[in-house]
Formats: structure tokens, sequence, C-alpha cells
């Protein structure tokens, strides 16, 4: 009976971790260029560009699963964006304001984040993000130059020329 239980236990934790394994497969550091491209995927503004990157960048350091909480009222902020759980989604089911999963902002699609965020500066400004009223508003030196280099570019500069140096 007892090794009936232990392999019962050894499964579930073997279980656990490959849950575990999973998701941080789907999440990465997105690149400054590659959230560019992501913004005109979505059909955002070019003009507001250095500003959402600027916002992703503070708020996340651009990290697609980043998860932080709990902060006011037991709520959550997930994702690159930190889209907070109190107002704009639900946890464990659709709902909030974007109606999503906040879950479904930790992963390395970012469309759906796009168009959430989105509808939170419609409706509420840049002012609902800390990290850019701290850190892209007051610092505007902040903000960063969007145009990205085509890789395909024959110059031997941008052999050499990393996406973080762009930023």
């Amino acid at each position: 009976m007892c090794k009936i239980k232990e392999m019962t236990i050894l499964s579930l934790i073997f279980l656990a971790l490959v849950a575990h394994d999973s998701l941080l497969a789907e999440a990465k550091i997105m690149a400054k260029c590659d959230a560019v491209k992501e913004l005109q995927k979505a059909g955002v503004q070019k003009t507001f560009f250095s500003n959402w990157i600027c916002l992703m960048k503070m708020e996340s350091g651009m990290n697609t699963s980043l998860l932080t909480g709990p902060k006011t009222a037991s709520s959550y902020s997930h994702g690159i964006f930190q889209i907070n759980s109190r107002k704009w989604c639900s946890r464990g089911h659709t709902g909030g304001k974007c109606n999503k999963r906040c879950e479904d902002f930790l992963n390395d699609d970012i469309q759906d984040d796009i168009v959430c965020a989105v509808k939170i500066f419609e409706t509420e400004g840049w002012k609902s993000w800390d990290g850019w009223v701290k850190k892209c508003k007051q610092c505007p030196a902040n903000l960063p130059d969007v145009n990205c280099k085509s890789r395909r570019s024959s110059s031997l500069e941008s052999l050499f020329e990393s996406d973080e140096e762009q930023i």
C-alpha cells in the first residue's frame, strides 16, 4: 500500500514539473523589434510605438510570462503589459473588462495582451501603468527608437548590432 502511495505522489510531482516546464517554454523575453512587429500586426497606431515599447520594458522587462502580486485587493498583474486581475481579467475563467482569463496573458502570444492593453489605454490612458508614468512620461529619454532595421540588410554594421543596442 505504501509503494502505491509513494508512486502516486511521485507521479503527481512529475506531472507538476512537466506542467511547470511547459508553461515556462511558452514564455520569453521579447526583443524590441519583435514587439514592434506584434504592435504592427495588431494595428496599433505607429505614433505610440515608442510609448508601448517603453511601457513593456518598464512594467515587465519585456517578459511575456511575468506574474506579480498580490497587490491591492489580492489582485495580480499578468504578462508583458502587467494587466491587473482586479479590473481587467479574471483568474481561472473569462471575465473582467477585457473578458479574458488572466492566465492567457502569460504566454508568448501577445496579440490578446495588446487588445486588452489598448482597451485599458482607451479607457484610462497611460496613467494605468506606474512604470510608464515614472520611467517613460517623466523621462522621455527612455522612449526607445522603434525603427527596426531589416534582418536582411547587407550592411556590415547591422550584422554586429544586437537588438538590445537598438533600444
